[in-house]
């Protein structure tokens, strides 16, 4: 498999600073190209959520660089890759609790990790930023972690009705800010000319899954930089359309 990648950002039309982080990479292993991308949201109604973010995708690009290597060498690389990933997701969850602690401060981020290797794509998932496939259709690849969510999950409340929730970005739990995580860990088939997308929620709220499908199609996707492009024409929308928060997303072609 080989990847086309892009990403693009934007602080928005009502944050003074942009609380997103991202990570991507792309890199030969023998014969093969490897690709991982990371997303990770800072909180918006917390202090220091560009702190946050930008501290775990840092601890992301170190265990790229310095880790990896040896957990494809090994002979375990399933175990020994959702293993690592617990681990620095956690430590990281307790040192920016530490630090928001010693700076009196709160502050916490989402992630969305997804690993391309060979046939197999693997996530690692806190909070609602999302992973989406797109080929025949748009899949949904990740369940937000919000409260409004859950209420749909128990069926106190529609689909529909959690968009328009107040309570649609009260997370239950994200790193940084909750004494606790349990990471959700998936794994599936990558699928051959397809478009796989890591966005923030505020990518999101006004556009729909149809708009996405629309605009980020595997053969509208012919170069990086028409990606690149493709990703900006949506976020012109979104700021359009009045969305507050920052505005990132990450698209990786296979082909």
């Amino acid at each position: 498999m080989k990847y086309l990648l892009a990403t693009a950002t934007d602080t928005g039309i009502g944050k003074e600073t942009n609380q997103d982080a991202i990570l991507l990479k792309r890199a030969l292993w023998g014969e093969e190209q490897i690709a991982f991308a990371v997303m990770c949201d800072g909180m918006g109604g917390l202090e220091k959520g560009e702190v946050a973010s930008a501290s775990l995708i840092k601890a992301f690009g170190k265990w790229f660089d310095e880790e990896l290597p040896e957990i494809l060498s090994s002979q375990m690389v399933e175990t020994r890759l959702l293993t690592s990933w617990d681990k620095l997701i956690k430590e990281m969850n307790y040192k920016i609790g530490v630090y928001g602690l010693e700076h009196k401060i709160r502050l916490g981020t989402t992630c969305t990790a997804m690993f391309f290797l060979t046939e197999d794509y693997y996530i690692a998932h806190i909070g609602d930023s999302r992973a989406y496939e797109v080929k025949k259709r748009i899949i949904q690849l990740t369940k937000d972690q919000t409260l409004v969510q859950r209420e749909v999950d128990w069926g106190l409340l529609t689909p529909k009705e959690a968009e328009n929730d107040l309570r649609r970005s009260v997370l239950l739990q994200c790193v940084g800010a909750s004494e606790f995580i349990e990471p959700v860990y998936l794994k599936g088939k990558i699928a051959k000319d397809a478009v796989y997308i890591l966005c923030c929620d505020g990518f999101r709220h006004v556009i729909s899954d149809a708009e996405i499908y629309k605009s980020l199609l595997p053969e509208r996707m012919t170069d990086e930089k028409v990606m690149e492009n493709k990703i900006y024409e949506l976020i012109r929308v979104i700021k359009e359309r009045g969305e507050q928060d920052n505005i990132s997303a990450i698209t990786i072609r296979t082909w």
